[in-house]
Formats: structure tokens, C-alpha cells, sequence
């Protein structure tokens, strides 16, 4: 077994070994994340993305890309007492990737919805 497959596997992927055969070919063909469409930057930039709660294959991505999935995720809607508005908040690692202060909570969950739509790779 090749030595790249055998890191998938410690990393979590789960697929059948047929599978995993095709993944490789595909990760080795890709010349650009299957995401952003994005030319690799280097050998290092290319990655093999996976669910880490099912270990099945998603896609051949950038590292970017890679570090900004699902899994990674969190969203909420609050009440903000001070302000008087609804809060919604999408986090990657840690970082905003979208605060809006909304009206009502049903602008709020537009909102989410929407952003869920225009970006499904954060949550697939």
C-alpha cells in the first residue's frame, strides 16, 4: 500500500480499498482545488479532504480550503440584550467568517440560511 494512502488512513479516511485507489489517482492528477478552482501553490498545498465524523471522501482541495470545512464550523444566533438586535455568528478555527447584527430572528435565520446556500462547502 502507498505510503500517501496509509497517512489517509491515520488521518480518519474509510473507504473501500478500490476506492482509496481512485482518490490517489485523482490526487495526483489534480492540478487545482476542486473548491476555490485555484491553482496548487506547491506539492504541500494539495490535500485530500474528508468528513472526520464519517471518514468518507469529499474532495481534492487546498490547504485553505481544507481548514475552512465543516467540521470545523460553528454558527449560533444570539439576543444581544445591549443593542436590542439578533446576532448571527459563523466561526472557522476560531476566526468570524460572518457577524451580522439582525432585526429579527427571522432576518437572522434569512441570513444564515442564505449563507449556507452561496457557501455549502463550510457545511457539507
Amino acid at each position: 500500500m502507498n505510503n500517501k494512502i496509509n497517512k489517509w488512513i491515520k488521518l480518519g479516511l474509510n473507504e473501500p480499498r478500490e476506492f482509496m485507489e481512485q482518490i490517489y489517482q485523482q490526487y495526483l492528477l489534480s492540478k487545482q482545488c476542486e473548491l476555490c478552482g485555484n491553482p496548487y501553490k506547491n506539492s504541500r498545498d494539495k490535500s485530500m479532504e474528508h468528513n472526520h465524523t464519517t471518514g468518507k471522501f469529499r474532495n481534492i482541495c487546498c490547504h485553505t480550503c481544507n481548514m475552512w470545512k465543516a467540521d470545523r464550523a460553528g454558527k449560533k444566533i444570539s439576543w444581544c440584550k445591549t443593542r436590542k438586535k439578533y446576532i448571527i455568528c459563523i466561526q472557522r478555527n476560531y476566526k468570524n467568517v460572518l457577524y451580522k447584527r439582525c432585526e429579527t430572528e427571522e432576518e437572522a435565520l434569512e441570513v444564515l440560511n442564505e449563507f449556507i446556500l452561496d457557501n455549502p462547502h463550510y457545511f457539507t
